[in-house]
């Protein structure tokens, strides 16, 4: 990978988008420095420091070495290679149609979405049963109030048929086991102009009130190997 990216960085622009995905562009950056650094670097003997009268002190008239220099570059490269450390994050675009060709009139796009954690599993498709994890809060009067929260159990629903809400559902797809994303929900794809009763311990909730989300794929079931995904947060929590 690392010669790619090296021979990428003299190559056409066209020729660099064939060889860097997109977890891979900031390689390119690393190794463009790198180059040039070492194009830039004195020969041996010679330093970035320029010396200028007799008069300079020890430290200024030290530098650093075109071999120093060499010696940055395998930390440069990995570091450059290294996934983003940002998170990917998106809105979520209309779903258009069905799976029976008929029009979907509740997934109409919006939501706003970004990575906590990317999964390796597997992506949910609609009709499925998925095992999800979560948290969804609302903002009233500026006080957080917590709608619903399922606090480490998982619960199991029927991903895209109207078992979430549909800003959940269109904020999930894409998802991968054991990720998890934060959303916010535009009024419209969370209750709508349905408003939610007051229960002990929470207000209600007024129709079309925006909702905060942060959802955990747990499981797909007949997907997922239950058996390395036990194994995974054993370990993970030992």
């Amino acid at each position: 990978i690392l010669a790619q990216v090296w021979a990428a960085a003299d190559a056409p622009p066209a020729t660099i988008k064939m060889v860097l995905s997109r977890r891979l562009r900031s390689g390119l950056i690393a190794a463009f420095a790198a180059k040039c650094l070492l194009l830039f670097v004195p020969r041996q003997g010679e330093t970035f420091v320029s010396t200028r009268g007799e008069g300079a002190s020890p430290a200024q008239s030290q530098g650093v070495t075109r071999s120093e220099a060499v010696r940055w570059l395998p930390s440069l490269a990995v570091a450059g290679l290294a996934p983003a450390s940002y998170a990917e994050s998106g809105i979520t675009k209309a779903w258009g149609t069905r799976p029976d060709g008929s029009e979907d009139e509740i997934h109409t796009g919006g939501v706003e979405w970004e990575d906590v954690k990317i999964g390796k599993g597997g992506e949910p498709k609609i009709g499925q049963l998925v095992a999800v994890n979560l948290k969804v809060t609302a903002n009233l009067r500026e006080r957080e109030v917590v709608i619903e929260d399922t606090a480490g159990t998982p619960r199991d629903f029927r991903y895209g048929v109207g078992q979430l809400l549909p800003g959940i559902d269109e904020g999930m797809r894409g998802m991968k086991t054991g990720g998890t994303r934060k959303l916010k929900v535009p009024g419209p794809l969370a209750f709508g102009e349905t408003a939610v009763p007051a229960k002990l311990g929470r207000p209600a909730i007024p129709k079309n009130t925006p909702l905060d989300v942060e959802v955990t794929l747990e499981f797909i079931p007949g997907v997922d190997d239950v058996y390395e995904y036990g194994v995974e947060d054993s370990a993970t929590t030992s």
